[in-house]
């Protein structure tokens, strides 16, 4: 099945005890595709936009709201967490980024020249402290 979940995603995807931190302060030599995602139920990411004017538009490939990102040059990033995915779509100006698409069983291929996209946000995962469990009350154990 083409949808099984890659390498990276074991022990890395964001649960109830991660949280993801968006920071502007990217160098000004990082850029982006264009594409906006937003990630289904199953973890994986479909493009829900892409920035107007921005690299994936401009390359004329035939991307869609909907298609969902499978690959980015070579490495399988289907169902991986943001700071993997971001750490292979962010790369230095005019760099070239091939990235696959699946649209039901259709394989959209799309190569995308990064250039400087505007509120780019580097995306990284941050462990938050998982709460203690309650301790039961004295009295509550149901012997009275």
């Amino acid at each position: 099945n083409i949808f099984e979940c890659c390498d990276c995603r074991d022990g890395r995807m964001f649960s109830k005890q991660s949280s993801i931190v968006a920071s502007p302060q990217r160098p000004k030599d990082i850029c982006g595709v264009g594409i906006n995602f937003k990630a289904d139920k199953n973890g994986a990411l479909l493009v829900s936009s892409m920035i107007p004017g921005g690299p994936a538009e401009s390359s004329g490939c035939d991307i869609q709201e909907g298609d969902v990102l499978y690959q980015v040059n070579g490495a399988v990033v289907h169902q991986c967490s943001l700071a993997e995915v971001s750490s292979h779509l962010l790369g230095p100006v005019d760099s070239n980024a091939m990235v696959i698409f699946m649209r039901g069983d259709q394989k959209i291929v799309a190569n995308i020249v990064r250039k400087p996209v505007a509120n780019l946000l580097d995306v990284r995962r941050v462990e938050t402290p998982r709460p203690k469990a309650k301790q039961p009350s004295p009295g509550m154990n149901g012997v009275e």
